[in-house]
């Protein structure tokens, strides 16, 4: 058995960290992270290893040379061009002449490899994958197996609406030489995106090991901050042994110095009287901490000097830099490698210093201050741009984020901002707005309403929209083109690339925000009024459950217009769901409908059936079909894995979109469809109802399908 770990990433999302350092090299708990995966590959008996490089590549090589210091024989294989995951396997294929088993460089795990290896031989596997349970799905590739853990799908970071397994891909697999043959020569090839799907459509062997223990990939600063914590809190993991303060030896600590249980200082330290270092402290060789100086969840990497009187609160200080006296280092910061902080600078939660920086005296770093020309900030993420208030969105990254599309549209553009009428995210869009005015962008605003309605209000009447809702402490901002869809990627990377740069257009013409002249429901009404015959509605006795009161006032509204009789109810607990289905089952309603409180998703209740997720947007795909009298079915790529039910029922052809929100409604109005029914609860309901007699007609067919559990 051989081992091959992948090296070769250049950790953009780790920045600054990696910038003259590849991933893999970062230090933790005094040691490179790559080191971990060596030794867990020797642990279970594989001393053969090859590394692929592309990023720094001398780095490790000059560190790990052939692999002799931790007695095993390490070859490494350099690209001249990124191959992706699965091409940089293959550039090593004249090292892999047997089965193999694939690390990632850059996550930490204790990972049972030889249980993996003994699973993937006793099924007959080509390729094993490890799998691991995770609370967020939404932040990996997530694999769907049968119960003796055949692989049945794959997805690559899935929304909410999406999750069909708790099930994450580890990056970790156990391959047979054969399979290098699948992966093309020369070119970027990845193992989730190209190799996987491949595999699995040509019917080859691919089962994926759940295992037990720790894996966690350091994939950004929180999820690097985040391991050093679980190591010190989960024992066990890796060779480290934290239940008492890991101090070294040659280290010079004062008596009066305050030192934590979980803390690890690392070698040729000295640390000064009254220093105080908190909880899951992680100190590297030759850190220099003066007088009185606090720490707590702090990183400091070596050779860095801390001056007197500082404060560092879960942050992270790279090697060589220096903090004079009085400063002070919020959460989640980042001061690169080789810099200078001068007397009471403060550093502020989650700004980033690029390194070979001098920060003057009494400077208050509020953002990130960059080096060199190859930075790129990840500001959208699968839909928008989320983060939590006042810690990743904050007022001024909202200001800066209005600058930026202020400056991305022209200036004539109409932009429609608006909020779900919550505290925090009224405070984020009066942000947004005040940074857009600065570049004269003319706005409109808009509270109070849901997003599927806001979205049909731009497609009327604007050219784009801005529309910012909260969940708890969570923001999320999504930005949308002058058809109602969340914009494409090459305008998301221009607002990125302003964001970054700072190049924001100005003006000395300030346009104050217009308040909308028309009602948004009038609006929204229209629409519905335009699309629906009131007379099938009349007489029809239903209930409608939300925790939103606005979707409640909506349906009170459109009761009264389309002669519905409605109860309205509101909650959205278990017990209101269970409640509903016992009065639709006892025939007091024709249809029972849970909507969630942004008006996008809902759970049907028809009789003594509940239906929802993919059976629900199934049935909206065959009622907008007759609606519009399409000849296709429309669904997003990731549903073919669930057709089978359709093509029993119906004879029709399926146009395939995109799996992201944007390609999904693209189609759909390509398709003359008015409607964004997968994201539209309120359109939707009205659309079953208004075809009730044929919606149970089809769900008693699909009942009378043994293998269909509706």
């Amino acid at each position: 058995m051989k081992g091959i770990i992948m090296a070769g990433g250049s950790g953009t999302r780790l920045r600054p960290l990696t910038v003259s350092l590849p991933k893999p090299m970062i230090p933790f708990f005094g040691r490179p992270v790559m080191e971990y995966a060596v030794k867990l590959l020797k642990t279970h008996g594989i001393f053969e290893v090859a590394t692929t490089l592309q990023y720094h590549p001398d780095k490790i090589i000059n560190y790990f040379e052939d692999g002799q210091k931790w007695g095993v024989h390490i070859q490494h294989f350099v690209e001249d061009r990124p191959l992706g995951t699965a091409g940089s396997v293959k550039n090593a294929k004249g090292f892999l002449d047997e089965t193999f088993v694939v690390l990632s460089g850059d996550g930490i795990t204790n990972a049972d490899l030889t249980k993996a290896i003994e699973f993937h031989k006793k099924n007959g596997s080509k390729v094993t994958i490890v799998l691991k349970e995770v609370e967020i799905p939404i932040e990996y590739g997530i694999v769907l197996t049968d119960e003796e853990g055949r692989i049945q799908r794959f997805f690559e970071k899935p929304s909410w609406s999406e999750v069909f397994s708790n099930l994450a891909n580890t990056g970790i697999y156990i391959i047979e030489p054969e399979i290098l043959d699948y992966i093309e020569d020369g070119k970027p090839f990845d193992f989730s995106k190209d190799l996987f799907p491949k595999l699995l459509k040509e019917n080859v062997p691919m089962f994926g090991f759940k295992m037990d223990g720790y894996w966690c990939d350091i994939g950004d600063v929180g999820s690097y901050i985040k391991a050093h914590r679980d190591v010190f809190r989960l024992g066990g993991i890796l060779d480290l042994d934290l239940k008492n303060p890991r101090i070294s030896n040659d280290s010079n600590i004062s008596s009066n110095a305050k030192i934590s249980q979980s803390v690890f200082i690392g070698s040729d330290c000295d640390i000064e009287d009254d220093v105080e270092i908190g909880e899951f402290c992680v100190i590297g060789d030759g850190v220099k901490i003066a007088k009185g100086s606090k720490l707590e969840r702090a990183i400091l990497w070596g050779g860095s000097f801390i001056g007197k009187n500082c404060e560092l609160r879960s942050c992270i200080i790279c090697s060589k830099s220096i903090l004079k006296d009085y400063v002070r280092v919020s959460e989640k910061a980042v001061v690169g490698e080789n810099n200078l902080l001068k007397d009471f600078v403060e550093v502020k939660a989650e700004a980033k210093i690029w390194p070979e920086k001098t920060i003057e005296s009494g400077t208050v770093i509020d953002e990130n201050i960059y080096w060199g020309t190859e930075v790129i900030k990840s500001v959208f993420w699968v839909r928008g741009i989320t983060g939590d208030f006042n810690q990743e969105i904050t007022p001024q990254f909202a200001i800066k984020l209005g600058n930026s599309i202020g400056s991305v549209f022209d200036k004539n553009t109409r932009i429609l901002i608006g909020d779900d009428y919550t505290e925090k995210s009224s405070v984020i869009r009066k942000a947004i707005e005040t940074g857009c005015q600065i570049t004269g962008a003319r706005l409109y605003r808009t509270r109070g309403i849901i997003l599927p309605i806001f979205r049909y209000i731009v497609k009327d009447y604007y050219d784009a929209g801005i529309y910012v809702r909260s969940r708890g402490n969570s923001i999320r901002i999504e930005i949308f083109d002058q058809n109602g869809i969340n914009i494409d990627k090459s305008l998301e990377r221009k607002i990125e690339n302003l964001f970054v740069t700072c190049d924001f257009r100005t003006s000395s013409n300030i346009n104050f925000v217009n308040e909308l002249v028309s009602s948004p429901l009038e609006m929204y009404f229209s629409r519905l009024e335009e699309t629906f015959e009131s007379s099938k509605f009349k007489g029809l006795n239903v209930c409608i459950v939300s925790e939103d009161k606005s979707i409640i006032s909506l349906f009170d509204k459109i009761s009264e217009r389309y002669g519905l009789k409605t109860t309205l109810i509101s909650g959205g607990s278990k017990q209101c769901i269970d409640n509903l289905k016992n009065m639709c089952v006892q025939s007091e309603y024709d249809a029972g409908f849970l909507i969630d409180r942004q008006g996008e998703h809902f759970i049907m209740i028809l009789g003594d059936c509940t239906v929802y997720g993919v059976k629900l947007k199934m049935l909206l795909a065959w009622l907008e079909m007759k609606k519009y009298k399409n000849e296709c079915l429309i669904f997003p790529e990731f549903f073919k894995a669930f057709l089978s039910d359709v093509d029993k029922l119906l004879d029709v052809p399926v146009k395939y979109t995109g799996n992201e929100i944007r390609d999904y409604m693209k189609v759909v109005l390509e398709e003359g469809i008015n409607f964004f029914f997968y994201y539209d609860a309120v359109s939707s309901v009205m659309l079953i109802l208004e075809k009730l007699a044929e919606v149970k007609d089809l769900i008693d067919r699909v009942k009378k399908l043994e293998e269909v559990h509706v």
